[in-house]
């Protein structure tokens, strides 16, 4: 688990799973975040059009994150410290949006980009690796 590649591959999988689950079932996550809109059909359009543009955004970068697996260590390490900023900084952004009643984020995927960001950090900071 401290190889950067190999948590290089790990967030770009992720994040492509993520991206499919939002463009499959984006209504799915727009009602848990939006509950109040299910009623309202144009609200519920719009939110779904989002949703999966959210859903390809993710697709996008993980196919970037998972590509530069190969990087060399020290292009990887610096690719991961670029990650873990991004993913804590997703993290900070859905926490506000929570508190705010901006929307009902779900905490499983607060903590999903949480343990990313702190995986990335972790094996970006390490000095030695394998």
């Amino acid at each position: 688990m401290g190889n950067s590649r190999l948590i290089l591959a790990v967030n770009g999988i992720l994040m492509i799973l993520l991206g499919i689950a939002f463009w499959v079932d984006p209504e799915f996550f727009t009602l848990a975040m939006f509950p109040d809109i299910e009623g309202n059909e144009i609200a519920l359009k719009a939110a779904v059009a989002l949703r999966k543009n959210m859903g390809a955004g993710c697709v996008f970068i993980g196919v970037t994150i998972f590509m530069c697996q190969s990087s060399p260590r020290l292009t990887a390490q610096k690719l991961l410290f670029s990650c873990a900023f991004g993913f804590l900084l997703m993290v900070a952004a859905l926490i506000e949006v929570r508190i705010s009643n901006g929307a009902l984020v779900p905490l499983p995927i607060i903590a999903f980009f949480a343990v990313l960001g702190l995986a990335s950090l972790f094996v970006a900071s390490r000095r030695f690796q394998a």
